[in-house]
């Protein structure tokens, strides 16, 4: 791994910070996550424009505009040089002398790792999840505020599932605890709205090439109605586009992966290998 935090470059047995940061005695603040492709970070403006959004959300300052995060997430990649990378960008309310409120500089951390893909057979067999009910603190920022998915995880782990859905009081599956839920139904694609959700940009993406291609409608997903689903994925950057085959004890379909959503896997595929990707402008992030 390699670390830029407090302004340096430093290795992983170097990057540090203090006990008293929010980050750690309150969980407050923001993070992004992105991978490359051939070696280049995907979306990087638009993760960029999410870690914006989510730190003033929730009135936390970045200490450095995006064209020098940039500048550091280049230089990352090329300390690392991985074949493909991993990396995360945190910023922090900083060090609180009285353990509550931020009362200086923000601390701003930045590192990358080797990526780690998961299984190929859980994309061509799919995963079991479950679904669970927990409140969630600002949703549609990427917050440090991990508890509730964390806790699921846990559960969904020893109940042999991969992921969790969140369901709102209605019983509408809004999203998984790291990914964004879709589903497909008479030929036609359908994720949740985003009121409620962390809008996902490999959610943007699969919308923007899917558009020519499937129907879509963005509406309420009960969980009365996942008899019904014929198909079911879900995305993320770490996850692509990863097909479900099961939640809680009710089966999609017959069990296994549908066309559309092998159809989408190819889609995906072929647009991480184009020579540039398309800006994905989402509403939130630039009001």
């Amino acid at each position: 791994m390699h670390f830029f935090i407090h302004g340096q470059y430093v290795t992983e047995a170097e990057a540090k910070i203090s006990v008293l940061d929010l980050g750690l005695i309150r969980g407050y603040g923001v993070f992004d996550y992105l991978r490359t492709y051939g070696g280049r970070p995907f979306h990087l403006q638009e993760h960029l424009e999410r870690l914006f959004y989510s730190a003033k959300t929730v009135g936390i300052p970045i200490p450095y505009s995006r064209k020098e995060i940039e500048t550091i997430v280049e230089e990352l990649l090329h300390r690392g040089g991985y074949p493909e990378s991993s990396l995360k960008i945190i910023v922090t309310g900083g060090v609180s002398p009285d353990q509550l409120l931020p009362k200086g500089n923000s601390s701003f951390i930045a590192f990358v790792y080797p990526h780690k893909p998961y299984p190929q057979e859980l994309h061509t067999q799919g995963i079991r999840t479950i679904t669970i009910q927990h409140p969630r603190v600002y949703p549609c920022c990427k917050t440090l505020q991990y508890l509730p998915a964390i806790v699921a995880l846990k559960d969904t782990a020893s109940s042999g599932a991969l992921e969790s859905l969140y369901l709102n009081p209605n019983q509408e599956i809004l999203e998984a605890a790291t990914s964004n839920f879709f589903a497909c139904k008479e030929g036609v694609l359908i994720t949740p709205p985003m009121d409620g959700i962390l809008a996902g940009i490999t959610r943007e993406v699969i919308l923007k090439i899917c558009s020519s291609h499937i129907p879509i409608e963005i509406r309420p997903i009960p969980y009365a109605e996942i008899p019904t689903l014929e198909e079911a994925f879900l995305t993320a950057s770490n996850k692509e586009v990863m097909p479900v085959v099961q939640i809680d004890d009710l089966p999609i379909a017959n069990g296994k992966p549908g066309k559309i959503t092998e159809k989408i896997q190819k889609l995906f595929l072929e647009y991480t290998k184009n020579a540039a990707w398309e800006d994905l402008p989402i509403s939130r992030h630039l009001s």
